[in-house]
Formats: C-alpha cells, sequence, structure tokens
C-alpha cells in the first residue's frame, strides 16, 4: 500500500537540484537533494528530511523520483495514484530484503500543482517498525 506524505509549498527548491556531495548524516535536506539509497529518520511530514547511517533504525531510504504526467491538478487521491504507478517499477531492492519493505510516496499539493509534479519515492518497512541497513540498490 502506498502512504502519501504531501511535499508542500518548501518544493520551492526544486529548482536547485540536487547536490554533488553525498548527504551527511543528521543534517536536513529537502527531498530533492537526496541521492538513492539515503536513509531517513524519521518519517518526513513534508518534504525536508533528516538523513541518518543505515546502519541504524530508520523509518525510510530514499530510491528514487517519478515526474507525474503534465495537466490539470487530478486530485489527491489520484495523484498519490499516478505517483504510486510510477514509483512502483522504479524501485530497485536489494534481492535478500524484497519481502521487508515497500513503497510509500511523497507528492506535490495541489498548490504547487502544475509547477512542480516530481514525485520522491521512499522504500519503508512493510511492518511499520524501522529498517536496518540498506534495501535499496
Amino acid at each position: 500500500m502506498i502512504r502519501p506524505l504531501l511535499a508542500g509549498a518548501c518544493l520551492v527548491s526544486a529548482l536547485l537540484g540536487c547536490t554533488a556531495a553525498p548527504a551527511v548524516a543528521g543534517q536536513r535536506y529537502h527531498a530533492t537533494e537526496l541521492r538513492p539509497g539515503d536513509c531517513i529518520e524519521p518519517m518526513p511530514e513534508n518534504a525536508m528530511v533528516t538523513v541518518v547511517p543505515c546502519s541504524v533504525p530508520h523509518a525510510a531510504e530514499f530510491a528514487t523520483t517519478y515526474v507525474i504526467p503534465n495537466g490539470p491538478w487530478p486530485g489527491s487521491g489520484e495523484v498519490v495514484g499516478l505517483a504510486a504507478m510510477g514509483c512502483g517499477p522504479k524501485m530497485r531492492y536489494v534481492e535478500s530484503r524484497i519481502g521487508e519493505a515497500g513503497a510509500t510516496v511523497i507528492v506535490p499539493t495541489e498548490a504547487d500543482w502544475p509547477r512542480y509534479r516530481t514525485a520522491y519515492c521512499l522504500a519503508v518497512p512493510f511492518d511499520g517498525g524501522k529498517l536496518v541497513g540498506r534495501v535499496i540498490k
């Protein structure tokens, strides 16, 4: 099941693109600055996340992005559905950990639409607990 998170107005920093350096553990970043395999704790309430070492229990691991097709605002439920359909096939799990994690998405809000259409795809534990170690290749 996909559990959406709303990115909110802070998506303005999406214009800045990704950083050239890897994320530093314990620092807060906008989702646009994440790299696949960055581990996040706690689960973000918006597009601002705290990166932690993957060796400690964490709520999610960033996997990839998906740009939702342009068009009129599809509604909150539909934007989550579109993001889930786009993120799912792009998730690359470590083979031995496939049964441990599923996907959730950070999606743009109606106020950000259509300028910001990027969904941020996160791996989260199926059991609602914490992940330890990497689950994304």
